[in-house]
């Protein structure tokens, strides 16, 4: 390669080097407003959250009032549709007895300039005349930029629902529930007693643990919105169970030939 053929390669190089390294600064001071913004927003929108749900146990209305929009429209977490009006009649503190805090977690705010949503979890602690509770609920809200600040437009509560406690059965009760069970012709399952609880089998299917919870009612853990319900037939023998789903229930009928029960 001749002299003059090698500096011009090498200034090539650099010229592209330098083109790209201006690039790369550019866009990244273009996108540090924005992220810094985003930011911003999010800090402030999270403290505005926790200062609300501070607001909760005392009942202070100012602090609702403040940060809500006139058009304020609130779901909570047992699906009723309240206007600004009615969350702020709501607001009173807690009766004697009882006390609580929330802490908000895992803030997440995506903003869009002239509004923002935004996503956490609410942590509720609360003590009723000397019982502890603990809940934990899924908020997303809507934010709306004004002149005079944020301000929350919407905002929708998500119960966290979790497994309920346990109780023991002696093997003789759960050896009751053992048999073949059927939703149609064609579908079935076996249900069999695994020391202190049920193994659910169907074909195709992973095994799914029963655990007992009251009388005749089980669940399996981490899916507390289910609930395996057993019936029983007048002469006491466990006769089908159903298979509860928010409220509503898929019916098995035990298989009279398979019943080891009596």
């Amino acid at each position: 390669m001749s002299e003059r053929r090698r500096r011009a390669i090498i200034c090539l190089v650099t010229v592209a080097g330098t083109a790209l390294g201006v690039s790369t600064v550019a866009a990244t001071r273009a996108a540090t407003p924005e992220a810094a913004s985003t930011a911003a927003t999010s800090a402030m929108l999270q403290r505005a959250t926790q200062a609300l749900v501070d607001a909760i146990a005392p009942g202070e209305r100012a602090v609702w009032e403040h940060y809500t929009d006139p058009a304020f429209t609130y779901v909570t977490e047992d699906n009723e549709v309240k206007s600004r009006a009615q969350v702020l009649e709501d607001l009173k503190p807690l009766p004697s007895g009882s006390s609580g805090w929330i802490v908000v977690e895992g803030f997440r705010c995506a903003d869009f300039g002239n509004f923002a949503v935004t996503t956490y979890i609410m942590d509720e602690h609360e003590t009723v005349e000397g019982h502890a509770l603990h809940a934990r609920y899924r908020g997303s809200d809507t934010w709306r930029a004004t002149g005079g600040g944020w301000r929350l437009v919407a905002a929708q509560l998500y119960a966290i629902p979790g497994d309920p406690p346990r109780t023991e059965l002696a093997s003789a009760r759960l050896a009751e529930y053992a048999g073949l069970y059927s939703l149609s012709a064609a579908t079935h399952q076996t249900i069999r007693p695994d020391g202190d609880h049920l193994i659910a089998e169907r074909p195709g299917r992973a095994p799914q643990l029963l655990l007992p919870e009251s009388g005749d009612v089980f669940f399996t853990p981490g899916r507390p919105r289910t609930r395996r319900i057993f019936t029983r037939a007048s002469d006491g023998r466990v006769s089908g169970f159903a298979d509860r789903r928010e409220g509503s229930d898929l019916v098995w009928t035990r298989d009279a030939a398979d019943d080891n029960s009596r």
